[in-house]
């Protein structure tokens, strides 16, 4: 709001003398207080005794705080300003002037009831300085710094040198050095927050990263430093840096932690000046510069960190995946619908990919929990609901030959006639023709067999391919199935909450409803999570975001991600520094690298 104020004083012959301003403020504020915009030095005025506010309907209004207000003659409380209007303010008299073209607002304000001068005589008769009592200045000036000296200063030193003392007075609640506290610790501090010495071990020396790793042990570095490459790396590109130089406490219950971008990008920018055998790019902005992203994809038949292998999206010849299975997911996800046992069912991506406990991964698809009810292992539905295992060749081999085995030893056959016409229920046979039921057995159980290996049942599913040919010792040679390798998290080292995402339809990020082939991998490539994300600079309509969004700074730690599972018995855990993946060091320090852990 706009205001033209017009301050009217008189000369010694009475007449008006007038200085215009202009104030502008959101409300104009009149008292005797030093905020007051339209400022009343009188001690019958309020300190804030009236405000005038200008509404969404471009009228401007006046409300009474501190004191009363006459409005034409009468004492209101509020009122709507109006041209010509006489305001009494204490011995204040206001005028609305007609508003100009470039103001709200226009009023005259002229003190029209000044003090007496008696008043002013009895001021002279009041006692209101030190120098008329018995009170110095200079003797409670000195007892004050004293006091200050005392308790800010020396106790505060004392403590600090003392230790037992220090730890004394914190058993007692007390801090000597409480005093010197620059604001609220984290909240994960606050616990031991009246022991300052629990981090500041040493008297006016900066917190030592040895004090945070005594609590923080498992919270690994940037990347471990095991290697001489690794450590030359590592002084390269952060020389002395101390924890406590991004992790600055003090600073509230959130404020320990930093998230801006950088944190990263001060270093990641330029980094190959710090350390040009580097393989990392340099990366300054999500939205610019970040290269394209590289997935942890499983290898068939490998075991332990040989199982990974890393991949970039934009390697369109080796961007797809081997894992030994046939899924079709546009037979799957037809609109149509999909034959199943009970009917046309119409399937969704949630039939199959199931969120974990923490809704960031997916429970593993397995065949007895999401396959096997439109799938069946059966192998002779017509007499029996009895399906084959699912697992080893010799298994399904032996479970058919022991069905057809009792069925020719206990029972007639499903579909042979014996010689001498057929077997009733419970007759029994002689020795010759046992053999030939059992021979017989053996031909079914051989027939069917080859039966769900290559035509139908496992061969819907898995790359089978014929072997040498049975053998004595071992039967099952005679076909080989491929190694089955199904990545479950592509992007260990990077964090994407699928919980936050939730609003979004499976297929704006995951394309997958004309895919033909177990082989296309589905991952959304950066330019898919460029359309949402804008990178920590400001893009209208994209959300903000910044490096510490998708990737954590600590090798281990939660933020970092979780490591992948790979065949070899790994589980995720929090790693120690000296205990992370030498191989993240061969995709650091090695350009085009395509082997190590993943990040």
């Amino acid at each position: 709001m706009k205001t033209k104020l017009a301050t009217i004083t008189r000369n010694k012959k009475g007449q008006p003398v007038s200085t215009e301003q202009t104030v502008v403020a959101e409300t104009l504020r009149i008292g005797r207080g030093a905020d007051c915009k339209l400022h009343l030095s009188d001690p019958r005025i309020a300190l804030f005794h009236a405000e005038i506010i200008c509404g969404v309907d471009e009228i401007s209004y006046i409300e009474a705080r501190g004191g009363a207000i006459s409005i034409d003659g009468s004492l209101e409380r509020a009122a709507t300003l109006k041209v010509g209007q006489r305001i009494l303010i204490g011995p204040f008299e206001l005028f609305v002037l007609p508003a100009q073209k470039d103001a709200n607002l226009a009023l005259s304000v002229e003190l029209i009831d000044p003090l007496k001068d008696d008043v002013e005589e009895v001021k002279s008769h009041v006692k209101a300085g030190l120098k008329s009592t018995w009170l110095s200045k200079r003797t409670f000036s000195w007892a004050a710094a004293a006091a200050v000296f005392l308790v800010f200063l020396a106790w505060p030193v004392i403590s600090a040198f003392d230790s037992g003392h220090g730890k004394q007075m914190a058993k007692m609640g007390l801090a000597a050095d409480a005093s010197w506290d620059v604001g609220p610790l984290s909240s994960a501090h606050a616990s031991f927050g009246s022991n300052c010495s629990s981090c500041h071990q040493q008297p006016f020396v900066h917190v030592t990263n040895g004090a945070c790793e005594e609590c923080h042990k498992k919270i690994g570095w940037h990347f471990a430093l095991d290697t001489k490459e690794a450590k030359t790396l590592h002084t390269g590109v952060f020389g002395d840096t101390r924890c406590s130089e991004c992790h600055r406490d003090h600073k509230g219950p959130m404020g320990l932690v930093r998230s801006d971008s950088p944190l990263c990008t001060d270093c990641h920018q330029n980094l190959k000046s710090r350390h040009p055998q580097t393989g990392v790019a340099d990366v300054a902005e999500f939205t610019k510069d970040h290269p394209p992203f590289k997935v942890s994809m499983l290898l068939p038949g490998k075991t332990g960190a040989a199982a990974i292998v890393r991949i970039a999206q934009d390697d369109k010849k080796r961007f797809v995946e081997a894992s030994g299975l046939k899924f079709p997911h546009d037979v799957h996800l037809n609109p149509k619908g999909i034959r199943g046992p009970s009917g046309n069912a119409q399937m969704e991506c949630k039939n199959c990919h199931v969120p974990d406990e923490t809704s960031t991964r997916f429970k593993p698809v397995t065949m007895g929990e999401h396959c096997q009810s439109c799938h069946s292992l059966e192998f002779e539905p017509k007499s029996t609901t009895r399906q084959v295992p699912h697992g080893k060749i010799a298994d399904v081999i032996a479970t058919v030959q022991e069905h057809y085995a009792q069925i020719a030893l206990t029972d007639a056959p499903i579909d042979v006639v014996l010689e001498d016409g057929i077997k009733r229920p419970g007759q029994r046979v002689g020795e010759s023709k046992r053999e030939a039921a059992l021979a017989w057995a053996n031909t079914k159980a051989e027939k069917i067999t080859q039966e769900l290996f290559e035509v139908r049942v496992c061969f819907e599913c898995h790359e089978i391919k014929r072997g040498d040919g049975a053998t004595a010792v071992d039967p099952a040679t005679r076909w080989q199935i491929a190694p089955i390798a199904v990545t479950q998290h592509w992007l260990p080292k990077a964090r994407f909450p699928h919980s936050r995402h939730s609003t979004y339809k499976c297929s704006s990020c995951h394309d997958v409803a004309g895919s033909k082939t177990s082989a296309n991998i589905a991952i959304p490539d950066i330019k898919n999570c460029r359309e949402c994300h804008g990178g920590n600079v400001t893009s209208k309509d994209k959300a903000p975001g910044t490096c510490e969004t998708c990737h954590g700074f600590h090798t281990g730690s939660p933020k970092s991600g979780v490591p992948a599972i790979v065949p070899g018995g790994n589980q995720p855990k929090l790693l120690p520094k000296a205990a992370a993946a030498n191989t993240y060091h061969a995709a650091l320090l090695t350009p085009n690298s395509t082997g190590g852990a993943p990040q």
